[in-house]
């Protein structure tokens, strides 16, 4: 290190003839654009694996300013070693080239973020006012920063205006962005998903759309329900859909009172045995609920592949035992008929 030092010394020292200066400055830039060149190679294979449309969006925003910065740094090299000093211009060239360095994190990390993660991993959509209102905070921050740091200019009032800009449009977005990141959470626990069946503030229905503001539901009855991403991350969730599309649905019915007990048991099983659409495993459930002196209530619970078909299920269930329940002379309100009754088990 010491030997490398006294040759930079006895060579580079300034100010050094422009051949001198010339040759470093062209090592200096061939040394970066080597570096330009391999990185942005790296990334090419990197977002080639993702199959994703990354490469298109983070190079087409990248190559420019990072060309511009390589040529900067040649640039200054140059005249520092040459002895060429001019205060003024060298806190310009210093801006510039820190704000292109600002420039190209700050659109790399939104890229991966914005671009990648959310838009292509997790399907959530940033609305553009969102997003440039993200992008101007930052590049005011940086732009601040980097002026502040090199020039020593005092920016403590700008920055205070511009926290109270930034406060009241936080005051003035307050909904907009409550909604943002409730989706942002709903995103990455993932409660529920286009296409699966809810049950959410009293309304049941199938997702039609997740955005940024608020979650689309389609009801029964075919309309369309939009609930703030707000209400639904504070809301209970009855996902239907969730860990698999089964779903039990509870009937209620009713039996004679002096119907016994493994009769209608036997009405249900046969009534939910015979029925299209109705799990056979689980097999159903039914229990006795209620004895009053104008019937018995049963409840029969089956499960169901399908929960978009749950009403028209219920319903052939119900009808399915009435038919049952008249057959073997139990139906509520029935008078008794002379049927063969089955046998009582055991």
């Amino acid at each position: 290190m010491e030997t490398l030092g006294v040759f930079w010394n006895e060579h580079f020292t300034p100010p050094l003839s422009w051949a001198g200066a010339g040759a470093a400055a062209i090592l200096v830039v061939g040394l970066l654009e080597l570096v330009y060149r391999v990185v942005f190679r790296w990334l090419r294979r990197m977002v080639a694996r993702t199959q994703t449309h990354l490469d298109d969006v983070l190079l087409r925003r990248m190559r420019l300013p990072a060309q511009v910065l390589v040529v900067l740094v040649g640039g200054n090299v140059l005249f520092r070693l040459r002895g060429v000093e001019h205060a003024a211009l060298s806190q310009l060239v210093t801006v510039v080239e820190l704000l292109l360095v600002a420039y190209l994190v700050i659109e790399a990390c939104e890229t991966a973020l914005v671009d990648y993660w959310l838009g292509e991993r997790k399907q959530v959509r940033v609305p553009p006012v969102v997003r440039g209102l993200g992008l101007i905070v930052f590049y005011t921050v940086a732009v601040l920063s980097v002026i502040g740091t090199v020039t020593g200019i005092n920016l403590a009032p700008i920055l205070a205006t511009s926290t109270v800009l930034t406060v009241v449009l936080g005051l003035a977005l307050q909904d907009t962005l409550g909604n943002l990141f409730s989706g942002l959470a709903l995103s990455l626990e993932r409660p529920c998903a286009v296409g699966d069946w809810i049950l959410v503030d009293g309304i049941e229905g199938k997702i039609v759309d997740m955005g940024w503001r608020g979650v689309q539901i389609e009801t029964f009855s075919f309309d369309v329900v939009t609930i703030p991403n707000v209400v639904l991350a504070k809301s209970r969730v009855q996902n239907y859909s969730r860990p698999t599309a089964v779903t039990a649905r509870s009937c209620d019915v009713l039996a004679a009172p002096d119907a016994a007990p493994y009769v209608v048991e036997t009405a249900a099983r046969a009534a939910c045995g015979r029925l299209e659409g109705v799990r056979q495993d689980p097999a159903p459930r039914v229990w006795l609920v209620q004895m009053t002196p104008y019937g018995q209530h049963w409840t029969i619970k089956v499960w169901l592949d399908d929960f978009a078909q749950h009403d028209e299920a219920e319903s052939r269930v119900r009808r399915a035992f009435l038919e049952e329940a008249r057959t073997l002379g139990i139906a509520a309100g029935g008078a008794p008929t002379a049927v063969a009754v089955p046998e009582a088990p055991g």
